[in-house]
């Protein structure tokens, strides 16, 4: 019971980082989630405007890793050029 709780918030935390960091990322972008609980989370941004859309696909297990802290969550993210990632994966969701 107690560790459901301590990975249901770790999931939370690291959700919110990485909608943090895909805010400040794509900066007039509408963000839409969907979740297949213990499989993955999608997030989509799209830009009506411009035309664009560009997905992010993190697996479940990325997510509820007890090593992965939001601050390890969001030097990943950094790291990683998750955003230019997804940019350069055009119309395919980008799993990370």
């Amino acid at each position: 019971m107690i560790v459901e709780v301590e990975e249901h918030r770790r999931i939370a935390g690291n959700l919110a980082t990485i909608r943090h960091y895909i805010k400040s990322k794509f900066p007039g972008y509408t963000i839409t989630e969907d979740s297949v609980h213990s499989l993955y989370h999608k997030f989509i941004v799209t830009n009506v405007k411009l035309h664009k859309s560009y997905g992010l696909r993190v697996d479940w297990s990325r997510l509820s890793d007890r090593r992965n802290t939001t601050e390890r969550t969001r030097l990943s993210l950094n790291s990683g050029f998750i955003a230019s990632a997804m940019v350069r994966a055009g119309d395919t969701i980008y799993s990370w």
